[in-house]
């Protein structure tokens, strides 16, 4: 089939923040396509023009081929009224499908004096009212409702009678009731449970047409998704990765390769052409014998002269060509500093890294106690409000608890789930990073540059005009180089491109200190329990441990 989505030529941003350059993309009838990158770089909005809900700047987007190919959008916030009943949702919903059931018991009315044209439309309907499963719809809502956790709603209840959560659950079970051609879904598992995820995940999984799907989530991006498209937030382009998931991610590992390759040869061919330069520069200064015809000796050696300086002039030519485009230095892997107090780990491993005593707080969090021992690893999971969050702040010092005390040992970390609007929003990033670390500017742009979350174009930004990535990679920068014995940290994967996220994983596994992490994200519980049963262990004998959270109280 020809029907496909499209971005042709598009340039979109909003004010002075251009998010999308001169974009080209084709989405064919029944790819399965995942759309990733960090927050901020236009992902959803990407999804809005290839659903056509908003129009780019420039360029082209939406549908081509067949007007009749229907494209069903799923917001992160749905876009019904709060008056509405869940039944006026459902029926809205169904709408195009019921009208199909009349104008088919219409044209049944009067199949006795039907000519051949009229019984070929109604064959066409009715093919297509087979095709999109009409008689069960109903039965869809239902089975919808009830796998994500709606089961027994009563429909003359009204949305904004619902909880948030609630909301975005029934206009998925809506969408899902008579699924388009094109199902255009934005965050689709942020308020499902694990059987939810797991029913979405199948539903997406064998649908026959198009799938585009904006996810954070790595185990639905592997289930689902046989091409990844990653948006660059840097370059406001995106490419293609086929090959699902782990195709992607072998790809991005072989751009890194190729880029160390460019970036030695680079180096190489600079070095190549210092010395080109300096070793003819210096054979100027040559003085060969001479002999008795002094008009020969002096013309000859004007000649050879003049050739070294030609060769001198060349190599510098060149060198300053490789200097005007340069290739930029690949980022290292992402590392954790050593520990402020890695020297004496095996001194202090019996003591407890954190120790929470009695600690709540009304409604959130009941009395608590958690010991983490020095060099251990704890994973904390539990659903939204179970009381994650609380218990972090309050570990880190950033919430008073109402009861209870709490001992810390050594330098602590804390990276926040929701990052605070900058206190000096016009700062630019370099110094900002730099911030309370001490030592010299230059050696802290040096570890940025290291790390390569950012350019060093992006260094003189100031952090107020940060993107929600940028100001989570700045966090996580400033925790990755901050040297501390242990790192409370609240949702990592938040707002991160799924490479990153990889990398940050391998980082907190050889980390020699202490972690304490709070995630709902299921691939990185996955990766901890398959970490936790080989029996990774670190420097310090660290053990893992995973907890769970439920209505304020630790399991």
């Amino acid at each position: 089939m020809t029907d496909h989505l499209h971005l042709s030529g598009v340039s979109h941003g909003y004010g002075d923040r251009k998010l999308l350059n001169a974009v080209d993309l084709a989405i064919h009838h029944g790819e399965h396509v995942a759309i990733v990158g960090e927050n901020g770089a236009g992902k959803s909005t990407m999804l809005r023009l290839l659903a056509g809900v908003e129009k780019p700047d420039d360029g082209t987007a939406g549908l081509s081929g067949n007007p009749g190919y229907r494209v069903g959008y799923l917001a992160q916030t749905h876009g019904f009224s709060e008056s509405l009943t869940v039944g006026d949702a459902i029926d809205a919903s169904l709408a195009s499908l019921r009208s199909l059931e009349a104008r088919i018991a219409e044209l049944e009315s009067g199949l006795a004096d039907a000519d051949s044209e009229d019984l070929e439309f109604y064959g066409s309907l009715q093919t297509e009212y087979q095709l999109r499963e009409g008689y069960a719809a109903e039965s869809r809502v239902e089975a919808a409702l009830d796998k994500l956790g709606l089961g027994g709603l009563d429909r003359r209840r009204t949305l904004g009678s619902l909880s948030g959560g609630e909301q975005e659950r029934v206009a998925l079970a809506c969408l899902l009731a008579d699924p388009a051609e094109a199902l255009l879904l934005d965050e689709p598992t942020n308020h499902l449970d694990a059987n939810g995820t797991a029913w979405l995940e199948s539903r997406l999984a064998a649908h026959r047409g198009t799938v585009v799907v904006v996810s954070h989530d790595r185990v639905l991006l592997r289930k689902v998704a046989t091409t990844i498209i990653e948006v660059d937030a840097d370059r406001r382009s995106v490419n293609r990765y086929g090959n699902g998931y782990e195709g992607y991610l072998r790809e991005k590992a072989a751009e890194r390769a190729r880029w160390i390759q460019e970036y030695d040869q680079w180096l190489d061919a600079m070095a190549a052409e210092r010395l080109q330069a300096a070793t003819v520069a210096d054979g100027m200064g040559y003085g060969r014998k001479r002999d008795n015809d002094k008009m020969a000796f002096g013309f000859k050696a004007g000649t050879w002269q003049s050739a070294a300086a030609s060769k001198v002039r060349n190599a510098q030519e060149r060198l300053r060509r490789l200097e005007d485009n340069p290739v930029d230095r690949p980022p290292v892997p992402l590392k954790l500093a050593a520990p402020s107090r890695v020297a004496a780990v095996a001194e202090v491993a019996s003591e407890a890294a954190v120790e929470a005593s009695g600690v709540s707080v009304p409604g959130r969090l009941q009395s608590t106690d958690l010991r983490v021992d020095t060099g251990q690893k704890v994973l904390i999971t539990g659903p939204n409000g179970a009381g994650k969050s609380t218990l972090l702040s309050i570990l880190a010092g950033t919430l008073e608890p109402a009861t209870g005390t709490v001992k810390l040992n050594g330098k602590v970390g804390y990276l926040q789930q929701e990052l605070e609007v900058p206190a000096r929003p016009g700062l630019r990033l370099l110094p900002a990073f730099a911030a309370g670390l001490g030592g010299n500017i230059d050696a802290h742009a040096e570890g940025l540059l290291r790390l390569g979350l950012f350019r060093p174009a992006e260094f003189h930004v100031p952090v107020g005009g940060l993107s929600a990535g940028q100001q989570r990679r700045l966090a996580l920068a400033r925790l990755l180089l901050g040297g501390y014995d242990t790192m409370i940290v609240d949702e990592p994967t938040n707002h991160l491109a799924p490479v990153l996220v990889e990398q940050l994983e391998a980082a907190l596994a050889s980390f020699e200190g202490t972690v304490v992490i709070v995630s709902h994200d299921r691939a990185l519980g996955e990766w901890f329990d398959r970490s936790a049963a080989a029996g990774v262990r670190t420097a310090a004998a660290g053990t893992w441990v995973r907890y769970g959270m439920q209505d304020g109280a630790l399991l």
